[in-house]
């Protein structure tokens, strides 16, 4: 099947589910849903686009199995740290900037900022699924036991890195974690390891298609996870983080590498 018309087929699903997550958000009057959503609605797409086009195969069998694990972790994960909470902060200031033009200006913008761009980016990042539907091809390439290996030492990175940053704060919070910020496990080589890893995890996914038809394509996904979590999510933590603890931050940040985990820096 051409590329073009698995780009179309996992694009209108990946919209109409966004759309759904879309109104279901404005019931509750809670935007932050599609924080918990995101990672599903790439597996649902995947797993969508797998059905409708019929091309069972093992490798893109293994795709769809492989966005599914990484979708189900990160979907609990937000789930259980948003559960009966308000709206995320983020969505909150932005709910009371856009009402403020009126209520319509709220809901497109809201539609299109939110819904619309992130679907826009799960698309991209969809590709190796894309690629392995296009591939015509019932065999297994090579590149896809490397690429699974990669892929899980990236799942296993992000989950422990996410599991030590849970326990940190949930110590903070209890009172019996005198540290102000979180540098220790794998904090002490990398500011974000978490993200490290979900960045290995789509690199892992690009090279078990890298060998087919148009393999090269898929690493848009990977590069354009990578951008995000390196020139726009990580910064705006940065800031957070130097805004609240501003000598501690500025310490860590001269002694930690900022995202590829390397041994800290001696420090005078």
């Amino acid at each position: 099947m051409s590329i073009i018309i698995n780009i179309v087929l996992f694009a209108l699903i990946t919209f109409s589910l966004v759309s759904i997550t879309f109104l279901v958000a404005q019931v509750k009057r809670d935007n932050s849903i599609m924080d918990i959503v995101y990672g599903p609605t790439i597996a649902l797409a995947s797993l969508g686009a797998l059905i409708v086009s019929g091309l069972y195969s093992p490798i893109t069998i293994l795709i769809v199995v492989l966005i599914s694990l990484w979708a189900t972790r990160l979907g609990v994960r937000i789930y259980l740290k948003n559960h009966g909470k308000p709206e995320d902060a983020r969505y909150a200031a932005w709910r009371t900037l856009w009402l403020a033009r009126g209520r319509f200006y709220f809901l497109l913008r809201s539609y299109l900022q939110i819904y619309i761009l992130q679907g826009s980016i799960m698309v991209v990042i969809g590709l190796p699924l894309i690629i392995a539907l296009s591939s015509g091809s019932g065999k297994f390439p090579i590149m896809a036991l490397v690429g699974t290996a990669v892929m899980l030492l990236g799942l296993g990175l992000e989950t422990l890195a996410d599991k030590q940053l849970d326990n940190f704060l949930k110590h903070k919070q209890a009172g019996t974690e005198t540290a102000v910020i979180m540098d220790q496990g794998l904090f002490r080589y990398s500011r974000r390891p978490n993200y490290f890893g979900e960045s290995l995890v789509w690199f892992g996914l690009a090279l078990s298609v890298s060998t087919l038809p148009y393999g090269y394509v898929a690493l848009l996904s990977p590069f354009l996870i990578t951008y995000i979590v390196t020139s726009v999510t990580g910064p705006m933590l940065e800031a957070i983080f130097l805004n609240k603890y501003p000598e501690e931050y500025q310490a860590y940040m001269k002694r930690t590498s900022y995202f590829i985990p390397l041994p800290p820096k001696q420090t005078i």
